[in-house]
């Protein structure tokens, strides 16, 4: 009889101390679900920011394309604007020393010049902006593979106290 009362006393021990044990696994586990469930709305703030700036980024590579643009435009269009001008100086002085001629003549070249030292600073702010816009392309990558290997890693804690805390109430049920 003393045998089968100190069975039961070890018996009761060892389910005070799986249950204990069940009990601790279950408040990890709350606690990683917890954490997963700030680590996922991070995750869904991010994918939000990611979204703006991919929306933002695009919208600096319209503007991109439609300042190149612009730019060419205007450079044809002086261009032009100063052909057809020394075309009509020509049929209308031909062979004659014409003053605004020689007036054009210096100052054509000196517009072109200021034309394309302001079309290089434009095309060096283009080319920052680029690269900008692949830094920060580049950061938000990065941002994202860490909260997605946080995630992975709070789901791999997560089924491993689900784990743990099946294998006690295995226990349990077969001690008791």
């Amino acid at each position: 009889m003393d045998d089968l009362r100190a069975q039961l006393v070890a018996t009761r021990e060892t389910a005070d101390a799986s249950a204990a044990s069940a009990q601790s696994a279950q408040l990890q586990c709350s606690e990683l679900l917890k954490e997963l469930d700030n680590k996922n709305g991070s995750i869904r703030e991010h994918e939000a920011r990611v979204l703006r700036l991919g929306e933002q980024l695009d919208n600096l590579q319209k503007d991109l394309q439609a300042r190149e643009s612009s730019q060419k435009q205007l450079k044809d269009e002086v261009l032009r604007i100063e052909h057809d001008i020394m075309e009509a100086l020509a049929k209308a002085g031909e062979n004659k020393n014409c003053e605004l001629r020689k007036i054009l003549e210096e100052v054509s070249p000196k517009n072109f010049e200021k034309m394309n030292k302001l079309l290089g600073v434009k095309d060096e702010e283009i080319a920052k902006l680029k690269d900008e816009i692949k830094i920060m392309s580049a950061h938000w990558k990065l941002k994202t593979k860490e909260l997605e290997s946080q995630v992975n890693y709070l789901v791999y804690q997560c089924d491993t106290l689900l784990i743990n805390l099946f294998s006690v109430f295995l226990l349990l049920e077969h001690v008791l």
